[in-house]
């Protein structure tokens, strides 16, 4: 059996999206019917940086909540793919090396595009949260060959660290959410 490098191990991904789901339901409170319910709810739990007004309960896993709590939420552009992961370019320039959930991104979406998701650090690694709009905007032929130069030293510090050292150009995850609000 070949294993995905890319994908999240399935049994992290079984936890994270069934509390995930679980969430984004009770922010919502509503039954969950279609991707554009969910991707509303998030788009509520992580207004103005998260929604502080959401307590979560005994039943989450501390991981998943410090997840949560920490996630980036908004416009990425999405390069590639590559062995390990996916790399995602932050509004704030940060790099990020992702794994997607339980399907690729490159299923979902051409290399190269804007993209709305939220990306969090779970379990060792940087997450996508599988809920992936595309903006329907390309980058063009000279950004990326910029980007491209900037992603092969990126890559390169990418290998010598620790997954959840991955994001390169801004402070820890945390610190860059907090930014973001």
């Amino acid at each position: 059996m070949r294993i995905k490098m890319t994908l999240l191990d399935s049994s992290l991904a079984r936890a994270f999206l069934l509390q995930y789901k679980r969430l984004l339901g009770d922010v919502a409170a509503k039954p969950m019917k279609s991707s554009n319910d969910y991707n509303d709810a998030r788009d509520l739990l992580y207004q103005d940086g998260l929604n502080r007004v959401y307590v979560f309960d005994s039943s989450y896993e501390e991981s998943f909540v410090l997840a949560v709590r920490s996630a980036i939420h908004g416009m990425f552009i999405y390069a590639k793919k590559y062995k390990d992961g996916y790399a995602l370019k932050a509004l704030d320039n940060a790099w990020f090396c992702v794994k997607a959930l339980t399907t690729p991104l490159e299923v979902m979406i051409p290399d190269w595009v804007v993209i709305d998701t939220a990306v969090l650090p779970y379990e060792g690694f940087f997450i996508c949260d599988g809920l992936v709009v595309n903006r329907q905007t390309y980058i063009g032929p000279n950004m990326i060959n910029s980007m491209t130069q900037e992603l092969k030293t990126e890559r390169k510090k990418w290998s010598s660290n620790p997954a959840l050292e991955r994001t390169v150009g801004s402070p820890p995850l945390a610190s860059a959410a907090r930014r973001q609000r």
